[in-house]
C-alpha cells in the first residue's frame, strides 16, 4: 500500500470532511489515515484501485485536490 497526502481546496468546514471521507471510504483498497479541513492522508492498495480514481470522484463533488 502507498500513502499519499491530498491538499484538498474547497473542503473548508466538517461537512466537507465528512463528505470526503464519505467518497474515500467508497473505494475498495483505500484506507484513511488522516483527514482534517484542507487535507487528507490515504492508504491506497493499488491492485484494488487507484489515488487518481479517488482524486477523480473526490474532484466530481466540487473540491479541487493537489497531491
Amino acid at each position: 500500500m502507498k500513502t499519499h497526502t491530498l491538499a484538498i481546496k474547497g473542503m473548508g468546514s466538517n461537512h466537507c470532511v465528512m463528505v470526503v471521507k464519505g467518497i474515500i471510504g467508497k473505494h475498495e483498497g483505500a484506507e484513511m489515515e488522516n483527514i482534517e479541513i484542507g487535507t487528507a492522508t490515504i492508504r491506497v492498495d493499488e491492485t484494488k484501485t487507484s489515488k487518481e480514481a479517488v482524486v477523480a470522484d473526490i474532484e466530481k463533488m466540487g473540491y479541487k485536490v493537489e497531491s
